[in-house]
């Protein structure tokens, strides 16, 4: 099995949960702490940001909770480096499925490795009673299985949150080589990472983790949408048939690649 980390605060009431859930299976894990920017002078957070790069990506400058989510990972990944091995990274408020412990922990390393650096096992603000309706809209363009799981690129990779992925030890080496110095980006920046990192990052369908935000409110999602400005009902009424056409045209290309290429690798031009 890979090596599993859990970040979370120290003494964060979350931990109950997922300890529970791991142990119930017998599984090994480890948390680790995650960092609190919410407890940092003025002068101190604005020492690990970069504003002027987050603005001109975003709009807006990050969130104390979108600094420490960052620092957090990153403090992470040279454990991952070091130990060699392959690691799932979960937060402290993942749900996992039975096949998370059945099919995600069981897979060939080597394997995976060959196929990605980082595959998300999850995405964060999706309920399970709306997976499906995801999948529709966001089918695979590339897909390839790998032991029990279906593992792909999306036609549009976006930040999609981090509650729950497996990363290989080069993907952690690759993934702290871009991201040295001030914090200017979201941690789920993913096409971010793939463009500036070089990170090959790929997607699990279905998702075998969940974000509890129904029951675990986020400190992150509510200062996030202090920073953002909320789209309209008109703009969003507007987008409806724009999305339809946009998924039909998204299938008609998965059915075009399926026809034309019996086995269709993820990454041919190592994007």
């Amino acid at each position: 099995m890979f090596d599993i980390y859990v970040i979370s605060l120290p003494g964060s009431p979350r931990r109950a949960l997922i300890e529970q859930a791991l142990m119930n299976r017998g599984i090994e894990y480890r948390f680790h702490e995650a960092f609190d920017a919410r407890s940092l002078d003025a002068d101190k957070c604005a020492k690990l940001t970069d504003p002027v790069e987050a603005t001109v990506r975003y709009g807006r400058p990050l969130s104390r909770g979108e600094i420490g989510c960052f620092y957090s990972h990153r403090s992470l990944w040279p454990n991952i480096v070091r130990s060699g091995r392959a690691a799932v990274v979960l937060e402290d408020d993942a749900m996992l499925d039975d096949a998370f412990f059945e099919s995600v922990l069981h897979t060939s390393e080597s394997a995976l490795s060959a196929r990605a650096d980082l595959v998300l096992l999850g995405r964060s603000k999706l309920a399970r009673r709306n997976a499906k309706r995801t999948y529709v809209y966001e089918p695979l363009k590339r897909a390839d299985r790998v032991g029990r799981l279906l593992i792909g690129v999306p036609f549009k990779q976006w930040t999609s949150g981090s509650v729950g992925y497996w990363i290989s030890a080069d993907g952690a080496r690759k993934a702290l080589d871009h991201t040295g110095g001030a914090i200017a980006r979201l941690l789920d920046d993913w096409p971010w990472h793939r463009d500036h990192g070089h990170l090959r990052i790929a997607e699990l369908r279905p998702y075998v983790v969940w974000e509890a935000f129904e029951t675990m409110p986020s400190s992150i999602a509510s200062s996030r949408a202090a920073l953002t400005m909320r789209r309209s009902v008109a703009y969003e009424i507007a987008l409806k048939p724009l999305r339809i056409i946009r998924t039909a045209i998204r299938w008609f290309s998965v059915v075009l690649l399926i026809a034309t290429s019996s086995r269709e690798k993820l990454y041919p031009h190592h994007e």
